[in-house]
């Protein structure tokens, strides 16, 4: 593999999928693919994105079940693969709130740039405390998303989710369950998340994950998740 020096690696101009791949077929493709092309047009890339080449490189894998990772730069169309862990994963997850604040006003976290590495600092630290990830929160203590994964919180039956505005990533799981389940994007606060009966994650990977605790607050329900676990079982989580 040849990287080109450009402004991708000097200054993290350019951006990243991670796809799951099942079977040898890419899920949610065309999710990821507008996603990667609106940001490459926000970082005034021009680059033609090929999808032979996708399908290329995943028909010569030996593994038919793996991460896919898709790096585009000025100079660079990078795809490399890994191991997916979600696929024996179903554990609950523990998260502790981050000491970083999201600045809701950046133009940059609104897409998966190459300037992705606090996401990975925070996650370690949080592992490193004895939790699974990372919550971040904005500089008005907005919920935004976790290290890795967005977030969603249900009361009374009803599922909630932050608002892109908040300061988090537009996931492409994120794009699914919005799309299938009748859910209310709006403002969350963090003093108040222990006013809801459950919570969850997803992640274009992992499919959705229940969450037990936040810190010292505790979630005692799982029955949405487990509702969009069973759902999402046809594609192969």
């Amino acid at each position: 593999m040849r990287i080109e020096f450009d402004d991708g690696y000097s200054f993290g101009r350019g951006v990243f999928e991670t796809i799951k791949v099942v079977d040898g077929k890419p899920l949610f493709l065309d999710k990821h693919l507008s996603r990667l092309k609106k940001s490459l047009r926000f970082f005034g890339i021009e680059k033609d994105i090929d999808e032979g080449k996708i399908y290329a490189y995943i028909n010569s894998s030996e593994e038919k079940n793996f991460a896919l990772k898709l790096i585009v730069s000025d100079k660079n169309f990078i795809l490399t693969s890994r191991s997916d862990n979600y696929r024996d994963d179903d554990k609950n997850y523990n998260l502790i709130l981050s000491d970083v604040r999201r600045n809701s006003s950046s133009k940059v976290i609104y897409h998966k740039s190459l300037s992705y590495y606090e996401n990975i600092m925070e996650h370690r630290w949080a592992q490193d405390q004895g939790y699974d990830s990372a919550l971040f929160i904005n500089e008005i203590e907005e919920v935004c998303e976790t290290s890795f994964a967005n977030i969603y919180f249900v009361r009374n039956g009803e599922i909630f989710t932050p608002t892109i505005s908040s300061g988090l990533l537009k996931g492409t799981m994120r794009d699914y369950i919005l799309e299938s389940y009748k859910v209310k994007e709006d403002v969350i606060s963090f003093k108040d998340i222990d006013n809801y009966d459950e919570a969850f994650i997803s992640n274009s990977l992992m499919g959705v994950r229940n969450v037990s605790s936040i810190n010292n607050v505790k979630f005692n329900k799982n029955e949405k998740t487990k509702l969009i676990q069973r759902n999402l079982e046809e594609f192969g989580f």
